[in-house]
């Protein structure tokens, strides 16, 4: 948790069941597969929300409802989605408020009734503020199976665009990726991302004016493994440096400037995101050593007044023109520094 906090993460998504079943909560008898009943003996659930209570964090249950256990799943769907609404109900009445429910699984049986409206209802009323949240999988990102849901989901997705005004509210959006080739944690799967993958796709998902929910597997005790959290506490120094730009606004801006022929720089409200640029310095002792680096955007609509780098408050060369382009001359990181994706701020006349 402490970790969380310090590398600037807002929520935490705990799985409290997954498919195979498993409940990471006490289940008050209606099962035999929860923490209860285990060498542990304890409720995971209820240690994971107090302490993000304690420290501010929003906690999001994970809950999925393709269950391989649970033989009712098989040959009593309507039974058993009764039973989930049950588990839903301990979990909205036993532990305080919580964020958001985070659903998986409903892709398995497409063609079924989930009775999703019930489930969702439970939640508005016994958590009126939780977010819910249901998985569309790979197939259908960014769908609206139901009007009730909050959040868009783009699983390992990376839209170009999103609509966030869904026929009855505005929806927010959530990109996710796994640090390493699957969900979980194995002692041979050693294939993670790089640091410039986790943090091009933070910007990336920015961009489209989404969050990006970075999956972990936990260590048989709880911890997070070693190179997991390499990663996170590297997300935490470059958000640290430009997370303002990341938590800038509270909804999305509709409009993303675009660089001239790129797909990946771009100007989204009063931020500047530059990627790939390299270090100055001798051929000799940097590696991709430049200057600087021409970007073009069209039609950008404010006059701007200069454009500052966030991470040492350098002003830097730029021209606009009556048509509204826009030319930067993006610095290269100095000797020492490389914080792979760099944002600045721009100020515009009043």
């Amino acid at each position: 948790m402490t970790q969380a906090v310090e590398n600037g993460f807002k929520y935490i998504v705990l799985t409290a069941k997954h498919h195979e079943g498993f409940y990471l909560f006490d289940t008050k008898g209606h099962s035999n597969f929860d923490s209860q009943h285990t060498p542990y003996g304890g409720d995971a659930i209820q240690v994971f929300v107090q302490a993000c209570h304690q420290a501010g964090i929003k906690p999001f249950l994970y809950f999925a409802t393709y269950d391989w256990h649970d033989e009712l799943y098989q040959h009593d769907f309507k039974a058993y989605l009764a039973k989930m609404r049950q588990m839903i109900e301990l979990l909205c009445r036993n532990y305080g408020e919580i964020g958001g429910f985070w659903f998986d699984g409903n892709w398995d049986k497409p063609d079924a009734d989930w009775e999703e409206t019930a489930l969702y209802q439970l939640i508005r009323e016994k958590q009126p503020n939780a977010l819910i949240i249901n998985n569309t999988g790979l197939e259908e990102q960014g769908a609206i199976r139901n009007p009730l849901i909050d959040v868009l989901t783009f699983e390992r997705g990376n839209p170009q665009s999103i609509n966030h005004q869904g026929p009855q509210k505005y929806l927010a959006a959530e990109t996710s990726m796994t640090v390493n080739k699957h969900w979980g944690v194995a002692k041979n799967d050693i294939n993670y991302v790089s640091p410039k993958q986790l943090i091009d796709q933070i910007c990336n998902s920015r961009k489209v004016g989404a969050n990006l929910l970075i999956n972990t597997g936990l260590e048989f005790d709880g911890a997070i493994p070693a190179f997991s959290q390499s990663l996170l506490k590297i997300v935490g120094q470059w958000m640290s440096v430009y997370g303002e730009a990341i938590y800038a606004t509270n909804h999305y801006e509709n409009q993303t400037y675009l660089a001239s022929g790129e797909t990946t720089d771009f100007i989204k409200g009063n931020y500047l995101f530059v990627y790939g640029l390299g270090n100055i310095g001798n051929s000799n002792v940097v590696l991709g050593g430049e200057k600087a680096r021409k970007i073009v955007f069209n039609q950008y609509p404010q006059r701007v007044t200069s454009i500052t780098w966030l991470d040492n408050q350098a002003l830097f060369e730029f021209e606009q023109v009556l048509d509204g382009t826009l030319t930067i001359y993006a610095n290269a990181f100095q000797y020492g520094t490389h914080l792979i994706d760099r944002v600045a701020t721009i100020t515009v006349e009043d």
